[in-house]
């Protein structure tokens, strides 16, 4: 073969892809295979960066970091690749300012409501978790619910089944955090789907045990990205190669990229996101049912920050540094709210401190038209009134804007608009003939997450394997594939039962003084 010509192509350099490669060159090290990646670098919607730090310089990410013992692909990588973990940090009390411009603390798992937003929001949740029980991920429209569900928004939804503002509210922040869109934007079928993937709502939303932000790897996620690439071969991987054209003629697929390079296989696995297959030419065309899903697929809105300092004064406050904010009053014209909708600590694996905060759905539309200086000074306004005035008093302030990064065009993930969910799975899954499409949107466990990249590049490796090497695949490999979230749907939101029945007990105890009250008057 000449340089040119291989067994298997992998379009895209992310954690799907590279994860593809390593597979099968794990399984059969003859196997010649190329990576074509449009960007500079590897690691697709995941990088990470050094920052000032407390000692001097440390690493953060600035894409996706967080994982968990409920993503069983990711931790399996992470084992593999002999990386290690650290917890995200959440001792302490949180802020939550919902449902008014208030600002309030609590210290439990859920924001801390009035008997009726507790009530509302566990019945909002009790009802998402048992419609999404009802979706199987693999084949969403099998659902006898799914042309209804995904004839309406996750807004429309919102408005049939909540109650309170400040429940309203905790849906949205998270929306524009783990999505990056609207709740307006989502179909509901999408967002069940979704919750279904991740095994339950608490799961997806919190940083408990089990959870999705539940640990971060020490060093930066992008240590995976560099030992696949160590493991693959860096002669085989090509940075800066962006792919205009695909052809499949007979047995061979040919791949064209934009410096006018032709490159030649037996198979191809398409490892970008689904708007980025969008821009690629392909001969013949796609199926009418592939370009229908990934026409209405699309990329969220999402800015994320770091903040490193030298010392976590707000952990010597007692407070865990997690804020979930609506937010708030807006500090100038042209915008509808302050900046910010979510904050975690993200004090480094070496105790650096620092804080992560989200930009996310029409908040990151409307700040990402100001200024970079302005967008800074009202972040940093923002989280002084949670925090106090040394927020004032940054090391390096950093930030990232997905929808500006070339080749991926927004994040976390690429959602579907209403109405267009019936082809969801074979759209994003099934194979072309000799082209199978990988990346986390594709996946069926944590799809959208970090853990959905890895299942779905071991799905579509496993695929190339079973007409190229079907020898090499044992059962163990087709059990890696399938391996499912523990405990699906099991665990819940941590209802503060003696809260409510406290809130009951004062509210029975208020009715019936008030009754007395009355009684005697009359």
């Amino acid at each position: 073969m000449t340089s040119n010509e291989c067994d298997v192509i992998v379009i895209g350099a992310g954690l799907s892809g590279l994860t593809a490669a390593y597979h099968l060159k794990k399984k059969d090290p003859n196997l010649h295979l190329l990576v074509l990646e449009a960007k500079d670098r590897v690691g697709g919607r995941t990088v990470t960066v050094p920052l000032k730090s407390a000692d001097g310089t440390d690493y953060w990410d600035l894409g996706g970091q967080w994982v968990g013992r409920s993503q069983p692909h990711i931790m399996w990588l992470l084992e593999e690749l002999q990386l290690n973990t650290y917890l995200q940090y959440t001792e302490g009390k949180k802020f939550m300012q919902l449902g008014d411009e208030k600002i309030r603390t609590y210290i439990s798992n859920i924001p801390t409501f009035s008997l009726c937003g507790l009530l509302d929001l566990f019945n909002f949740a009790n009802k998402i978790n048992k419609m999404a029980s009802l979706v199987s991920v693999e084949d969403p429209w099998s659902c006898p619910h799914a042309a209804e569900w995904d004839a309406m928004t996750l807004e429309t939804y919102k408005k049939k089944t909540i109650w309170t503002k400040a429940v309203s509210d905790l849906i949205d922040a998270a929306g524009r955090t783990i999505l990056g869109m609207e709740s307006s934007q989502i179909s509901l079928l999408f967002y069940l789907t979704y919750v279904s993937g991740a095994g339950g709502l608490k799961n997806l939303t919190e940083a408990g045990d089990y959870t999705g932000q539940e640990m971060k790897i020490k060093g930066g996620l992008q240590q995976v990205s560099r030992k696949l690439v160590v493991n693959i071969g860096g002669e085989n991987i090509r940075l800066g190669e962006p792919v205009l054209s695909v052809a499949q003629t007979g047995d061979n697929v040919s791949v064209t990229t934009v410096s006018g390079v032709k490159y030649h296989c037996q198979k191809l696995i398409m490892a970008v996101p689904p708007t980025v297959i969008g821009k690629i030419s392909f001969r013949p065309d796609l199926p009418a049912f592939k370009r229908e899903v990934i026409r209405h697929m699309q990329p969220g809105s999402v800015v994320k920050v770091i903040i490193t300092y030298q010392k976590a004064f707000w952990r010597h406050e007692g407070f865990s540094g997690e804020i979930l904010t609506n937010g708030g009053p807006s500090p100038t014209s042209g915008c509808s709210s302050s900046p910010l909708c979510v904050v975690y600590d993200s004090t480094s694996a070496n105790d650096n401190p620092a804080l992560v905060a989200f930009i996310g759905g029409y908040q990151a539309v409307e700040w990402m038209q100001r200024t970079a200086t302005e967008r800074k000074q009202c972040v940093l306004v923002q989280l002084s009134t949670f925090l106090g005035d040394e927020v004032f008093e940054p090391l390096q302030y950093i930030e990232k804007d997905w929808s500006t990064e070339p080749y991926s065009e927004g994040g976390p993930v690429c959602a579907m608009a209403p109405g267009s969910m019936q082809y969801f799975s074979r759209g994003l899954r099934e194979p072309i003939d000799r082209i199978h499409f990988a990346g986390t949107e594709s996946a069926t466990v944590w799809f959208g997450f970090l853990n959905g990249a890895i299942q779905s590049g071991l799905r579509a490796a496993t695929e190339v394997l079973m007409d190229l090497r079907p020898q090499t695949i044992t059962a163990d490999d087709l059990k890696l594939c399938k391996m499912s979230v523990p405990n699906r749907f099991d665990s819940h939101y941590e209802y503060p039962w003696w809260k409510i029945l406290s809130l009951v007990a004062a509210a029975s105890l208020v009715v019936s003084v008030s009754v007395k009250l009355i009684r005697l008057k009359r």
